[in-house]
């Protein structure tokens, strides 16, 4: 049985008076909506997505009385209850998701006002970092926790029906059926989760959390669901990447590990991801062992669209690999859920579940997926529950999972686990040619660059793509000559050399593998085709409409195409797209916009409405605010198009070509090492850097 200890492979260890597994998002938003409708002080909601739309009731649920939709929902309860107050928390989500989330601004949590919904979007992250926890907390004497979003593609019966016309999202497109595990808990553990709900809120808002004086009141526990565990010890476990002044937190990652060095017989796994090669490695070490448990890991398929079928579908395939080859004792399957009805209708089952369990009597479950960021980037909060008493609940648990899979009973699933004696010999006997069943999932790469793609974990990294995490990263750890300025800069220098040399020995890498002389026969033709500039325009162009960073456009370009014209196309696509956004904030006005970010837009519009050109040069070299952000404000605010324009291509200009200038000579001293080009690098690396720093400390004066 694992050890909890506080501080290393938990953050909390608490206690469960009763606590529920929910298997389907039918019965998860019927108890939500059970959970309102008798709160009476408050509800903290954490949410990596919240969609206004999406209807909780569907034909055959049971109807209420209130609105089917969750924002009707939420703002029906307001008024009934007077003294109620409701707390949101979205993540300030990249804008990789903005095609398939609600734009905030044009909903009615911000159009329909109620003075005691208060709702606030979270950014107190790292770049490229997500916050990922789901938590809804009721009266401070319940709380939901698990992979259930309170968004469009959730629903679904535990059927997982191929085929179910009220399965649709709020626009009316049909979807694929839906898996996934949300857990209802009561006793100390709510204050627990409260702690976490008041630490994000101030984390993001600067601002306390109002918690209730006093919990009191009757209990409160949705109807239609089964107490699994009452009476238990339980651990909680986060993962926080650092961040400013807040400490990490790697609890899960931990976890996993412990409960998958402890188990003795049986390892079974219901995930979205399967990405972590910590993770995989810890497996492919029991594998390897000759008395070590059965491993059965449950996913999906086919992943979500051709961005994650080429990044997570890539890592999957390759880690299911090693996993196979670890395999010496045949005690080793993947499986995906499949659905059959019986007029033939098929589809994948898409599992969302992030499920551990243990040799049947330990189960570790929450928001965290089996990746690289679940680890060590995102924000993602899990709970590990074993003990005597919950031992046969969690049994239980597996043997539900199974029969909702394979469409049988829970007695069917207990006999066949227990004549056959093993977890994936009872598997295999439970599958059945039609109905709904799980299938055995291709293990292996496609090919050598995905392989290389895998192994590198480029497509799921361990730490925030932010480079002022990195900067912090380096410089926390050099504690010789902190207060000395020649240090910093070459701290930094080194810190920047780092990153640009790796950029170019990945580059290299994926010339020797998808054939480097081919690479460089192509964009010798690009650059001598007289659309050549006019695309590689166009790259920067749209590039800064949607918030990409030019800066990784500008090494990348420079490596592969050349200096010049990377600096050309980067500055013109740069300065177009600064025309074009500054024509967006004239035309859209400052009311639309300033519903994006609040408070920050009149501060911003202030500053930037009264300068000259060099007082906007200064802002582009050491920008106060996003680039997009600078370029819509500035639309709608006092300031000139001559001076706008004038001021961006004096500000953006140095910057772009120092990037340029230290990328070239980097690629130099690589490709040619010598004293007199490494001393030519670093030398424009501390020029930049320093010119730079001088420019942010007269800004701030």
């Amino acid at each position: 049985m694992v050890e909890l200890k506080e501080g290393d492979n938990c953050w909390r260890i608490s206690k469960v008076e009763r606590l529920g597994f929910i298997l389907s998002g039918q019965d998860y938003f019927r108890a939500f909506r059970q959970a309102l409708i008798e709160a009476e002080h408050c509800v903290y909601i954490l949410a990596w997505d919240l969609n206004e739309k999406v209807e909780m009731i569907r034909s055959e649920d049971v109807d209420d009385g209130y609105p089917e939709k969750i924002g009707d929902f939420i703002f029906a309860i307001l008024e009934e209850k007077p003294d109620l107050e409701v707390y949101i928390l979205l993540w300030d989500y990249s804008m990789i998701y903005a095609a398939e989330r609600e734009w905030l601004p044009f909903t009615q949590w911000r159009n329909r006002e109620n003075s005691r919904l208060h709702i606030e979007l979270d950014d107190s992250i790292n770049m490229g970092a997500s916050h990922h926890q789901k938590v809804v907390v009721v009266d401070e004497r319940l709380v939901f926790s698990g992979g259930f979003d309170l968004s469009a593609w959730r629903w679904d019966t535990a059927e997982h029906r191929a085929k179910d016309t009220r399965r649709k999202n709020p626009k009316g497109d049909l979807y694929q059926p839906y898996h996934d595990i949300q857990t209802v808990m009561t006793g100390p553990v709510v204050a627990d989760f409260c702690d976490l709900c008041a630490m994000r809120w101030e984390r993001a808002t600067g601002e306390a959390l109002p918690r209730l004086e006093e919990v009191s009141g009757e209990s409160i526990w949705p109807k239609h669901i089964d107490v699994d565990v009452e009476n238990e010890r339980l651990g909680l476990a986060l993962t926080f990447s650092r961040f400013k002044e807040y400490e990490p937190s790697f609890h899960i990652e931990k976890l996993h590990l412990d409960v998958i060095g402890k188990a003795e017989r049986t390892i079974y796994i219901e995930n979205q991801y399967l990405s972590s090669h910590t993770i995989v490695e810890a497996l492919a070490k029991r594998l390897k062992e000759s008395d070590g448990p059965e491993v059965v890991i449950v996913l999906t398929r086919d992943t979500e669209g051709w961005m994650e079928e080429g990044t997570m579908g890539v890592l999957r395939d390759r880690l299911l690999e090693i996993l196979s080859e670890a395999d010496s004792h045949d005690r080793f399957k993947a499986y995906f859920p499949f659905s059959q009805d019986e007029e033939g209708a098929e589809s994948q089952v898409y599992v969302h579940a992030k499920l551990l369990i243990a040799d049947g009597g330990t189960v570790l479950s929450g928001s965290a997926n089996l990746s690289n960021r679940s680890m060590k980037v995102d924000s993602e909060v899990n709970f590990l529950l074993m003990g005597e008493s919950a031992s046969e609940s969690v049994e239980l648990l597996l043997k539900r999972l199974l029969a909702m899979h394979h469409g049988k009973s829970i007695e069917d699933v207990g006999t066949a686990i227990e004549e056959e004696g093993s977890l994936v010999q009872a598997i295999e006997r439970l599958r059945q040619k039609k109905g709904n069943r799980l299938d055995p999932l291709d293990v292996g790469s496609n090919s050598a660059i995905q392989r290389k793609l895998a192994d590198s974990q480029l497509l799921d990294p361990n730490e925030p793509i932010s480079p002022a995490y990195w900067m912090r990263e380096a410089l926390r750890k050099q504690k010789k000559f902190p207060k000395i300025s020649l240090s910093l800069i070459l701290k930094i220098a080194l810190v920047l050399a780092v990153c640009l040399g790796s950029a170019y020995l990945l580059k290299e890498a994926w010339g020797g593998v998808i054939d480097k002389e081919s690479v460089v026969n192509f964009f010798e033709g690009f650059e001598d085709s007289p659309y050549a500039y006019p695309m590689v325009f166009g790259v920067f162009f749209v590039s800064g409409l949607i918030a990409i960073p030019i800066n990784l456009l500008l090494v990348a370009g420079t490596i592969v195409i050349g200096p010049l014209a990377t600096f050309i196309c980067g500055l013109l696509g740069a300065l177009g797209s600064a025309v074009a956004t500054f024509w967006i904030g004239s035309v859209v006005g400052k009311p639309i916009i300033e519903k994006f970010a609040g408070k920050r837009f009149q501060s911003l519009s202030e500053k930037i409405g009264s300068r000259g050109v060099f007082s906007v040069a200064l802002i582009r070299v050491v920008p106060i605010a996003p680039f997009v952000v600078i370029n819509l404000v500035a639309g709608f605010s006092k300031l000139r198009f001559p001076t706008f324009i004038g001021g961006s291509l004096i500000g953006m200009a140095p910057g772009m070509l120092g990037v340029v200038l230290v990328t070239y000579q980097i690629e130099s001293a690589i490709a040619d090492p010598s004293a007199k080009t490494w001393i030519g690098a670093i030398a424009v690396i501390v020029l930049c850097v320093g010119a730079v720093i001088f420019l942010r400390k007269k800004f701030k004066n």
